[in-house]
């Protein structure tokens, strides 16, 4: 059974895209929760207001309110591409708070502009897991790939808070720069989907009736509707 157990769990790293997209994912996930915590901790201790937290934090998910742009932009030029752009700007935010920590310039407004253009980034991971592994390894790929979010929320917040208390913001931001410097060069090595466009394409529909046919959709179909409120009421 363990021998059994250990196979299934081995199969999806037998896929070259995935041995690329698992350590990236992983080491993008530490570098969010590291950058949360200690982004937080920040503005609690510089602020020493409850409500700046509870913006910071709101300002996380500032991003779910565009998600249905950000699926659009993924049908038309892919998962690998907005998921290689969505880490680069992870990486560049990450790297300009940390120049700001070197150079003392950090302030509580920095950090809620940061958190609001990372609050943008929405991860595609799952969609692009769905094009890239075959149908049989699905189910364990799904299970593997949950380990890099919940390593993160245990390891990952134990080492930001750790490297935060020890050497202070700025070099345990060079550290969730570097996490997510890598996260991005590892993502480039995932394999992408080639989009077959039809001569026509560049007459189709907008972004914004693409939004209207999908939201029409959703509202017609029980089940798709169903769905979506019950992501609704869980956030």
């Amino acid at each position: 059974m363990t021998l059994l157990s250990s196979s299934v769990m081995l199969a999806p790293f037998r896929v070259r895209s995935f041995r690329f997209q698992w350590p990236a994912d992983l080491l993008t996930s530490w570098g969010i929760e590291m950058e949360n915590l200690v982004l937080g901790w920040y503005i609690l201790v510089e602020t020493g207001s409850v409500l700046a937290l509870t913006l910071f934090w709101a300002l996380q998910y500032l991003g779910t309110l565009l998600a249905p742009v950000f699926g659009m932009t993924d049908d038309r030029i892919g998962h690998r591409t907005v998921l290689c752009a969505m880490r680069a700007a992870y990486a560049l935010v990450a790297a300009a708070v940390a120049a700001l920590a070197w150079a003392g310039l950090l302030e509580p407004a920095y950090v809620f502009a940061a958190a609001a253009l990372s609050g943008l980034n929405q991860g595609m991971r799952n969609a692009l897991i769905g094009e890239t592994m075959p149908p049989a390894t699905l189910m364990a790929t799904m299970g593997v790939s949950r380990t890099t979010a919940d390593s993160a929320r245990i390891a990952g917040s134990l080492a930001g808070a750790g490297l935060f208390a020890a050497f202070g913001m700025a070099p345990v931001y060079l550290a969730i720069s570097g996490f997510y410097g890598l996260g991005f060069l590892l993502t480039l090595g995932v394999a992408g989907r080639r989009l077959h466009i039809e001569p026509a394409a560049s007459n189709g529909p907008s972004l914004w009736r693409d939004l209207a046919e999908g939201l029409a959709y959703v509202w017609d179909t029980p089940a798709s509707l169903a769905a979506m409120w019950l992501a609704f009421l869980s956030t």
